[in-house]
């Protein structure tokens, strides 16, 4: 039943997420971001690891938050995807180094190609990206487990960018889900 569950929040996000029109996905993205770096989390980072967004998806642009934090001299970590098997979910972590070092994967997602890789025990802080998050911390993504693998190797804040219209009261979670320290959306910063 919990998969069921999960599987019909994904709907409703996904359907809302189709509902923006390009104005108010752009316009949404940047006040998200524009919280994003308030948080006491992202103010003192020095390492931080971001998605880089599936535009088409109308996921979060962080392409701003990149370029800012570069632009404060933070060190800016995209995920590379190691391992396309469905049982092994795996990730590594490399330098971002300007849109020129990116090279879409197997799912048009871009990464990082040929820069420096860094280990998860050094980065400061992880923007997480979801479809949905629950106020009680909990996720929903794509549902491939990739950010839930990693999020097992960190102990740094973990900060799940979502639009307010996919915050909910609660989500669904299971064992190996890892909740998320803070909260953005459009019009509020929380911490579950």
């Amino acid at each position: 039943m919990g998969t069921q569950t999960k599987a019909s929040w994904r709907r409703q996000f996904r359907t809302y997420r189709r509902s923006l029109s390009a104005r108010s996905y752009h316009a949404r993205s940047s006040l998200i971001v524009h919280r994003a770096l308030t948080t006491a989390a992202a103010a003192s980072a020095r390492v931080v690891h971001v998605y880089w967004p599936i535009t088409t998806q109308r996921e979060v642009d962080t392409r701003p938050l990149i370029a800012l934090l570069r632009g404060r001299d933070v060190e800016v970590v995209l995920p590379v995807v190691t391992s396309f098997e469905a049982d092994t979910p795996t990730l590594e972590h490399r330098r971002y180094d300007g849109p020129g070092s990116l090279t879409p994967n197997r799912w048009d997602i871009r990464e990082p190609e040929n820069t420096k890789r860094v280990l998860p025990d050094v980065i400061d802080v992880v923007f997480v990206p979801a479809l949905g998050v629950g106020r009680n911390g909990h996720r929903i993504g794509h549902g491939s487990g990739y950010y839930d693998a990693f999020l097992q190797s960190v102990t740094c804040p973990r900060v799940a960018l979502t639009y307010e219209a996919c915050l909910v009261p609660s989500l669904p979670n299971a064992s190996h889900d890892v909740p998320v320290t803070t909260i953005v959306t459009e019009q509020q910063v929380l911490a579950p």
